[in-house]
C-alpha cells in the first residue's frame, strides 16, 4: 500500500463519498471519487484502479451493474459494495460474482479498511500472475 495505490470511489451520496475519500487519503492512498458509475466509466485511468468502492443503489447504474460491466470489458477490479439498503439475495449474488465485501451503511471504518486490504491483496495477486 503506497501513495501510488489508487482507490476509486463511486457513490451518488456526496457526504458518503467525501467521508470515504478522507478516510482513504488518511491511510496514504491516492483517491479518485465519482458521483456516478457513468462518470467512473469515463475516467481514462480505470486500469490504474487497485480497488473500487461503489454504492449499490445509484441512478442509471447500480454498483453491482458497474462491477459486471467492468469485468466484461476486461477490468476485473477488486470491488467493495456498500449499501444503505441491504438485500441478502443481492449480497449472495455479488459475493458469488467476485465482490470482495458487501458492507451495510453505516459501517465501521475498520470494516472498510479490512475490506480494502483484502481487495489490495487480490489486486497484488493478479499483478503477480500477469
Amino acid at each position: 500500500m503506497t501513495a501510488e495505490t489508487l482507490i476509486s470511489i463511486v457513490d451518488d451520496d456526496e457526504f458518503a463519498r467525501k467521508g470515504i475519500t478522507r478516510l482513504m487519503k488518511s491511510l496514504g492512498f491516492r483517491v479518485e471519487a465519482f458521483p456516478s458509475a457513468m462518470a467512473f466509466l469515463a475516467f481514462p485511468k480505470i486500469a490504474d484502479t487497485a480497488c473500487l468502492i461503489a454504492d449499490v443503489q445509484m441512478p442509471h447504474m447500480t454498483g453491482f451493474e458497474l462491477h459486471r460491466r467492468l469485468v466484461t470489458s476486461g477490468h476485473a477490479i477488486p470491488t467493495i459494495l456498500i449499501t444503505g439498503y441491504p438485500d441478502e439475495d443481492l449480497r449472495g449474488r455479488a459475493m458469488a460474482d467476485g465482490i470482495i465485501c458487501y458492507l451495510t451503511k453505516p459501517f465501521y471504518e475498520n470494516a472498510l479498511i479490512a475490506c480494502v486490504q483484502a481487495a489490495l491483496e487480490q489486486s497484488q495477486l493478479r499483478e503477480d500472475h500477469s
